[in-house]
This record gives C-alpha cells, structure tokens and sequence, in this order.
C-alpha cells in the first residue's frame, strides 16, 4: 500500500523534498550573507575610525609646525578622499579643509622655533 502510494505520487513527493532542500539552503545563504554584511560594516567602520585618526595626526603635526609640505598635503588628501569615500563624516573634512589652509613651506618664524626646538631635544 505504501509502495503503491509512492509509486503514484513520487513527482509530488520528489517536488517537496526539492523544495524543502531549497528552502534549508536559503536560510542557510541568508545567515551567512547577513554575517559576511555584518563583517564588512564593521571593517569600513574600523577603516574609517583609522583614517580619521591619520587626518588628526597630519592635522596636530602640521597645524603645530605651522606649514603642511606639499608631499603630506598629497598624502592628506589621498586619506581625507578614502576616508568621505567610505562616508566620513564632516569632522575629517574639517580637519583637511584647515590642513589645505596652511602654508606650503615654513615662514622665517616657523624656521626658528624648529631650530630652537631642536637644539633644545640635541
């Protein structure tokens, strides 16, 4: 009898069996796309916190030299363009824009206090 059941309704039996091993494999898919999401905010989010870190370190070093070199404007702004890529928000913008407002080389003053600061640490 049971034989005779499956013999008849095997396509319905073999249909739901396929479709439940579908839907197991879904769920399954859907766990781990939803993890690897999860794993990927949270590296931007790591990645962004340390390049705003590199835009307050280029800020405090130059801003307190009082010139920024046009080799770490450049290095600046390939961070600063990473980091609003990545949807910084406008504290790192800030710290570029002051960063693009300082002078290129030092002035006289500047030259003086780095020698005295140097001579003093030597």
């Amino acid at each position: 009898m049971i034989v005779e059941l499956i013999k008849q309704y095997w396509i319905d039996l073999g249909f739901g069996v396929f479709t439940a091993f579908l839907a197991f494999c879904y769920k399954n898919l859907k766990i781990e796309l939803l993890k690897r999401v999860k794993e990927q905010e949270a590296v931007k989010e790591g990645v962004v916190a340390l390049l705003r870190q590199a835009l307050y370190d280029n800020y405090n070093k130059w801003s307190e030299r009082g010139y920024c070199p046009i080799y770490a404007m450049e290095v600046s702004k390939k961070i600063y363009e990473q980091y609003h890529s990545l949807g910084g928000n406008d504290v790192g913008t800030e710290l570029y824009e002051r960063l693009k407002e300082l002078p290129t080389e030092p002035t006289e003053i500047n030259k003086i206090i780095s020698d005295n600061k140097f001579m003093k640490e030597h």
